[in-house]
């Protein structure tokens, strides 16, 4: 039991770490929509919300073998060895691929890297929502709801981050174009759009993060 609260306690502190320094990153890109801001100031911010967005993405990645840990520390699933190394494996190469890509930030190898993580993020997604799905409709794999809904919702939480890849996407176009040609209201239009698309589905991120995070806290007691 004493693991389990450990297990517990890191999982949360995972899940509240995220979302609070992930809130530097979406008040950043907020501000980058002012045209009113001079070009170079809006780079630096996207630069800045970038870099804010690393720490969250690592402990988006240690969530998977501290999220499994818990479980067997619980109880409510029987795991293996290989199970439980698989996950720590994959942890760590997504740890690799989130520290790699932000050392080549503006660089073709994290344009590559980060396509490498969305794929992986869309299976996991489905992955936890078939199976969290899955455990609260019949019981198992996982008997214990509470577990089931947090399998769903961490499921929902990939795909929300994809969303916010997606929806920023295109952003960059028009921004390159206002460093080349300069600001017109068709481009910062397109950016706005852009950057509302992505800072809503962050908010929706948010919600999930908090929410499960919320789980793991009234688990403790």
């Amino acid at each position: 039991m004493e693991s389990a609260f450990v297990w517990s306690y890191v999982h949360v502190l995972l899940f509240v770490l995220w979302l609070a320094v992930d809130l530097g990153a979406f008040i950043a890109t907020a501000r980058v929509k002012n045209p009113l801001r001079n070009y170079e100031e809006r780079t630096k911010l996207i630069r800045v919300a970038a870099m804010a967005h690393v720490l969250p993405r690592l402990c988006f990645a240690l969530i998977l073998p501290t999220g499994v840990e818990l479980i067997g520390a619980l109880a409510v699933y029987p795991l293996t060895p290989g199970l439980r190394a698989a996950s720590w494996a994959i942890g760590a190469v997504w740890v690799i691929v989130i520290l790699v890509s932000a050392r080549a930030y503006g660089k073709p190898l994290a344009a590559n890297l980060r396509i490498v993580e969305l794929v992986f993020e869309a299976f996991a997604g489905l992955s936890f929502v078939a199976y969290g799905l899955n455990s609260l409709a019949t019981g198992a794999p996982i008997d214990d709801a509470a577990f089931a809904a947090k399998l769903f919702l961490f499921g929902l939480v990939f795909w929300a981050a994809i969303a916010a890849d997606i929806g920023l996407r295109p952003f960059y176009a028009p921004f390159g174009e206002i460093a080349l040609e300069g600001s017109t209201p068709e481009r910062e239009e397109a950016i706005s759009a852009a950057i509302n698309h992505a800072l809503v589905a962050m908010a929706a991120s948010y919600v999930l993060i908090a929410t499960i995070a919320s789980i793991g806290y009234f688990e403790l007691f």
